[in-house]
């Protein structure tokens, strides 16, 4: 008799833990102040305006196409054709806010290379994650790395590239 009324005695406690339990973790939440966690990243490919500090009103932005992958690299490609491929690295640091730092090398007319820059870039995504806007910092150095100027100042924004379902798709998905 005492030891089924301890096996009683011990599903009654540990029924009565598993409720204690579900009530936390039901409580312990506030849906309503959550802040979300989509969109925490600036994984993917981007198309990005960027309007250094000092760049004329009339002249267009600089288009780049900047692809930032997982593991905290970018490269990145403008559209100028007096720069380089540009390489970084990228980090999350608040709530849809990012940093990232960028190197590319900047050649003549005759494709010597004259500078190299180094960009400093803060993000802040869209609540929706589809859009950011930034602003950076260029550092111009020589060919042996020598400071020779830091332009603060310099804006951009920028819209994150997803595939787009072509006029034959559902056609082609037929094709066996």
């Amino acid at each position: 008799m005492q030891r089924s009324t301890l096996l009683v005695f011990a599903a009654l406690i540990g029924s009565t833990v598993h409720v204690q339990a579900q009530g936390l973790l039901q409580s312990i939440i506030t849906p309503e102040k959550a802040v979300g966690v989509v969109n925490q990243t600036l994984e993917g490919t981007w198309l990005s305006e960027v309007r250094p500090a000092g760049l004329p009103a009339g002249v267009p932005p600089i288009l780049n196409f900047a692809t930032y992958h997982p593991n905290g690299t970018v490269v990145l490609a403008a559209s100028d054709g007096t720069q380089s491929e540009g390489h970084g690295i990228w980090v999350r640091v608040g709530d849809r806010k990012f940093l990232a730092t960028l190197f590319f090398f900047i050649y003549d007319a005759n494709r010597v290379l004259t500078t190299i820059v180094k960009s400093r870039v803060n993000f802040q995504l869209s609540l929706d994650g589809q859009t950011n806007k930034s602003t950076n910092e260029v550092v111009i150095m020589d060919r042996s790395g020598k400071v020779m100027a830091t332009i603060p100042g310099g804006t951009g924004t920028a819209v994150r590239l997803s595939p787009e379902i072509p006029a034959d798709f559902y056609d082609f998905q037929k094709v066996q």
